[in-house]
Parts: structure tokens; sequence; C-alpha cells
């Protein structure tokens, strides 16, 4: 299969996640016995070990960090993609970021408030 790209994004890891069970699933309705190749296999074990959030909580999240603190939407990425709990952790992620970096302590921490609230709750 020939891949021809058509635009180029940055995702998080869920959302490769999302995209690789799509792939995975039109692939074994072309052709069963083939499946996907090595390269789409190892993809999407890494995706499905390392996800630490379901591909709708990591928009939503991503979506209140650009939105609310405007935070850079690589760094939104980074924080979907590795989910940090303590702001010693946030702050490793922000360090480099402009909007980030002007965040006080208290800030970060209502920051990881939000973000597990907006985890949790249930839509």
């Amino acid at each position: 299969m020939s891949g021809r790209k058509l635009k180029e994004r940055t995702v998080s890891i869920p959302e490769v996640k999302k995209i690789m069970e799509i792939v995975k699933e039109k692939i074994e309705q072309i052709n069963k016995e083939e499946g996907i190749s090595h390269f789409q296999e190892i993809t999407y074990n890494y995706v499905n070990k390392f996800a630490k959030m379901s591909e709708k909580d990591g928009a939503k999240v991503q979506k209140f960090l650009i939105d609310k603190y405007d935070i850079e939407e690589i760094y939104a990425i980074n924080i979907v993609n590795i989910y940090p709990r303590t702001v010693p952790e946030l702050r490793m992620i922000l360090e480099k970021s402009i909007a980030g970096k002007s965040l006080t302590e208290d800030e970060l921490q209502d920051l990881l408030y939000q973000m597990e609230e907006l985890i949790s709750a249930q839509v």
C-alpha cells in the first residue's frame, strides 16, 4: 500500500491509537489473511500500551489547555501523552512553553485538578 501525504499535523498518542484501530479494521476488511504490516503492528502495540487516556478525553484536555491556559499545541499534546499527576511533572513539560512558564504553582495545581475533573466527568 503506497502512502501519499495529504496533510501533516501533530497528534497525541490517544489520537494515534484511534487512527490505528480504524486502519487495522479497514485493512482486515480488505485482506483478513495478510492484516497490517509489521511496522503498523509495532505502532499499534505501542499506542495501546502507552495511551494514558481515551481519544475523547485527550481531545477534551488538549482543547481545555489551549483555550483556557493558552498553552501551545505541542505542549498540550505532550501533557495528554504523559498525563502528569504532580506539579513538578507538569512544570517539566512546560519549562520551555511561553504560556506555561508564566503559570504559578497554584495555577498549575488548579490545572491538574481541572484535568482530572474533565477526564473523570461522564458524558
